[in-house]
């Protein structure tokens, strides 16, 4: 029993390890100074992102474009059987998902 009990104590002292602690916060801003795309940067800030990080996206940006960018967003980067949560405002955009590591590959018909 006193095994059991040592046992017990040592599993539960080692700290556990969460696939999930990482977060990767992408913004997706109106470019008033340059002529960048703004969700092409924030493309490129997603690519080095990591696997099982929390996907955080924020977009300033119109609504109807906003719909789009985090759409395109879900169905390339989030992994399906985890939560995906989604706030679409006039705004203010959000999305959060867990990163799937990279981009799916887009199917081009001929």
């Amino acid at each position: 029993m006193r095994k059991l009990i040592v046992l017990f104590i040592l599993l539960n002292s080692f700290p556990l390890l969460a696939d999930f602690d990482d977060k990767c916060s992408v913004l997706i801003t109106l470019r008033f100074q340059t002529n960048e795309d703004a969700y092409k940067d924030a493309i490129n800030k997603i690519n080095q992102c990591q696997k099982y990080d929390i996907l955080s996206v924020t977009s300033f940006l119109e609504l109807s474009i906003s719909k789009v960018y985090i759409t395109d967003l879900i169905q390339s980067y989030c992994m399906f059987n985890h939560e995906i949560v989604t706030l679409l405002d006039e705004k203010t955009s959000n999305l959060s998902c867990v990163h799937r590591g990279k981009a799916r590959i887009e199917r081009k018909f001929n």
